[in-house]
């Protein structure tokens, strides 16, 4: 299974009805639902799409790692002949 990322993109908050209508799918875990806007799942994309399909201003994307930068400091190389 893969992870999503619901996003609720309607006014306000997101719909405490759409939420559970989530966690009642059995093969759907809810892993983060602590963003106001904002749910991340793990879950079979099927069955994912096909519920966020039935609910309006919500949208899903597969979840992402994006590397971050090695920023610590490296020592200088002196240049040769210098």
């Amino acid at each position: 299974m893969s992870r999503f990322i619901l996003r609720y993109r309607g006014t306000g908050a997101k719909p405490a009805g759409d939420v559970e209508r989530v966690r009642a799918l059995p093969s759907v875990t809810v892993l983060d639902d602590s963003s106001p806007r904002m749910l991340l799942v793990e879950a079979p994309q099927t069955e994912l799409n096909a519920l966020v399909d039935s609910m309006p201003g919500w949208i899903v994307t597969q979840e992402r790692m994006i590397p971050l930068p090695d920023t610590r400091l490296k020592p200088r190389r002196d240049k040769k002949g210098e």
